[in-house]
């Protein structure tokens, strides 16, 4: 499971005992069952012979956090119980007890056992058995504990697993994020990769518009509704690079909203509003910080490359055009003039209550959505239907310009 940074409940079964484990990114971070919670859970668990599991990756994790020790540590704790109890067996005997009767504990001992015989002259009383070795398996089985098939009619997968054929656990449970070389500029398709000039002044209204935060697509979750006060940001980060994700994670709580594109496993930008909207590497840091005070929650969404290209696009290329009246503009004339130009960029449509995006690859319509209907369409009916109320207000975003990657060390390092 941690291996596979698997994220879901594993639910154990051993006759009548049962717990589930709870993992996030492959963190065993709480386990339950009729006994308790925590650790004790699952040294426990680690103690039995026979039984069953199921995974389920789409369970919802609980609030709980009652685990601290990794998984390495666990399983060292559970075979070091497993063993005292065998050895404290085979060293104890009758002659080395020490044990003599004693009139004034007679009575008692009658009294606890119910025994009838003369109370002056009882039995030595057995040494209480640990449960541990009541339950201990076979010497057969103790020499191979892994070598362990369920019965074929649980209908579940099997627990047979050669010891040598099981991957030892990391020395380190979690090591530290890698060093890697300068990530250089990723060039926007049919621009050159040199920088810009200064664009001219957009048409419109005067000056550049305040950051905004976008609506975002639907994609394929991956993990949604997340609780931040569960998930290691920088864990979650090393996560995503070294599966190359593509696509954005999305952070909600009360009065904030933050959105990371990532393409390729590198966070292209950052965008957060926490009353202001702020954009790049401090958006990231404000992120950053939602995610450490764990109040919120968290979406990770996966998308195509080009989408989240053209997405990171309209935070950090220039506006063409801005503040354009929706009642004196002919949409469909618009997306006509900027196939001829081939821009790549977005064309947002606003109104008081709802905003629409239309995302251009080369002058061509790659996908069009709205905070309401986030599903990608190659048809602008949606957005066009927004554009004809007379209050929206258009902008076009697109031209010559890089999206420069954040630098994820860097700014994991700088305090917020």
């Amino acid at each position: 499971m941690q291996a596979e940074r698997a994220t879901g409940t594993l639910t154990l079964e051993n006759g009548a005992d049962n717990c589930s484990l709870y993992f996030l990114f492959g963190h065993l971070f709480h386990a339950s069952g009729p006994s308790g919670q925590g650790e004790e859970v699952v040294v426990n668990a680690l103690g039995w012979r026979a039984g069953s599991y199921q995974f389920d990756p789409r369970a919802k994790l609980p609030a709980e956090e009652t685990i601290k020790a990794s998984p390495a540590e666990l399983i060292a704790q559970a075979e070091t119980r497993q063993e005292a109890p065998a050895v404290a067996g085979a060293a104890t005997t009758t002659a080395d007890t020490g044990w003599s009767p004693r009139a004034a504990e007679a009575p008692a001992f009658a009294a606890v056992n119910g025994d009838s015989a003369p109370a002056a002259s009882p039995a030595p009383p057995a040494e209480p058995v640990p449960e541990e070795v009541a339950a201990a398996p076979p010497a057969a089985a103790a020499a191979a504990p892994e070598r362990y098939s369920p019965p074929s009619e649980s209908g579940l997968a099997s627990w047979t697993a050669a010891q040598a054929d099981t991957a030892a656990p990391p020395a380190e449970a979690y090591p530290s994020l890698p060093v890697e070389p300068e990530t250089p500029p990723i060039p926007i398709a049919g621009t050159p990769a040199a920088a810009p000039s200064a664009p001219a002044a957009p048409l419109g209204a005067p000056g550049q518009p305040p950051v905004l935060i976008y609506p975002l697509p639907s994609g394929r979750p991956h993990y949604e509704g997340l609780k931040s006060a569960f998930v290691d940001f920088p864990r979650l980060l090393r996560t995503l690079r070294s599966d190359r994700h593509t696509g954005y994670v999305a952070l909600t709580g009360s009065g904030y909203s933050g959105v990371i594109l990532f393409n390729e496993g590198q966070a292209l930008e950052a965008v957060c509003s926490n009353g202001t909207a702020v954009q790049g590497e401090n958006a990231f840091l404000q992120i950053r910080r939602h995610m450490d005070g764990g109040d919120g929650v968290l979406d990770v969404i996966e998308l195509d490359g080009g989408m989240v290209i053209a997405m990171a696009q309209m935070y950090t290329a220039p506006h063409l055009y801005t503040g354009l009246l929706g009642r004196f503009v002919n949409l469909d004339a618009l997306l006509e003039y900027l196939a001829e130009e081939k821009v790549d960029g977005s064309v947002v449509v606003s109104t008081p209550s709802e905003m629409g995006v239309i995302l251009l690859r080369e002058g061509t319509i790659a996908g069009a959505y709205s905070g309401s209907r986030r599903a990608m369409e190659k048809t602008t009916a949606s957005v066009a239907a927004l554009a004809g109320d007379r209050r929206s207000k258009i902008e076009v975003v697109g031209g010559a310009g890089q999206v420069i990657p954040i630098d994820v060390d860097a700014a994991l390092a700088r305090p917020y």
